[in-house]
């Protein structure tokens, strides 16, 4: 299980019984004591948590929004070196889709600073309000329910009115990478959205930092026979490179 994953996992387990004993978090995470200790470490210098002798109770913060605002800061030098790729396969005019995650939010900065005239579908909240600033942006906005811990927009009418359209590029943002199980995520809610997303494309990006790669996570979303691209970063495991190519993807690292 990836960092991500389990401080996600951290933060819905405080957010449900405010208090966290090492060995409830050893077990949820399945992971060593140690490792549950440097989670919690890292988590109280975020203000989410503050650690106990023998574990971690919750501080007044907005624990609902918090698992994207946690996972945001996780490998973020990584994540801003791959989405700076992005540039070489856009171009000005193009109608890209975009799911939520923290991931594509650092591809749309780049887009934003990079490029003119784009159009980008998603239902990522954060990406919308960045990109919405751009006077010569169109951002179309599918409707649907709001998912606080993802500040995303999911549900069937979210993936119907994506549907409707065609886009150049699908750019998506995924939880994890194996060459057994293709491409996985924890997020349930996004099964659709990237299937959907998937489905309007010319092309499918897929992008994922470093820790992505060699996991599985609950819910299968992509095989990796539907990927044209990955975008990862210059930590990308290289004995993943040609086993990737040899089906016909083409792995992008700086």
């Amino acid at each position: 299980m990836i960092q991500e994953e389990r401080f996600d996992n951290i933060v819905e387990y405080l957010k449900k019984n405010r208090t966290a004993k090492l060995d409830e978090l050893s077990e949820l995470n399945q992971v060593s004591l140690d490792t549950v200790r440097r989670d919690l470490k890292s988590l109280e210098k975020l203000g989410v948590l503050k650690r106990v002798r023998g574990g971690a109770i919750s501080q007044e913060v907005n624990l609902p929004t918090l698992a994207f605002d946690v996972r945001s800061i996780v490998n973020i030098r990584e994540k801003k070196e791959l989405a700076s790729l992005i540039t070489n396969y856009v171009i000005d005019g193009q109608t890209i889709a975009m799911n939520s995650g923290t991931t594509n939010l650092e591809v749309a900065r780049v887009l934003a600073e990079n490029f003119n005239s784009l159009t980008v579908i998603t239902n990522d909240l954060h990406i919308i309000k960045m990109l919405s600033t751009r006077q010569d942006f169109v951002v179309i906005v599918p409707g649907g329910v709001v998912d606080s811990n993802e500040d995303a927009i999911i549900g069937d009418s979210c993936e119907r009115d994506i549907s409707r359209y065609n886009a150049d590029l699908a750019i998506l943002a995924v939880n994890a990478i194996s060459l057994e199980k293709g491409v996985t995520d924890f997020r349930l809610n996004q099964v659709g959205i990237v299937e959907t997303m998937k489905q309007i494309a010319n092309k499918v990006f897929v992008v994922a930092d470093f820790s992505k790669f060699g996991r599985t996570s609950s819910m299968n979303i992509l095989s990796l026979s539907e990927i044209d691209y990955i975008i990862s970063d210059s930590k990308f495991p290289d004995e993943y490179r040609q086993p990737l190519e040899d089906i016909g993807i083409r792995v992008v690292t700086p």
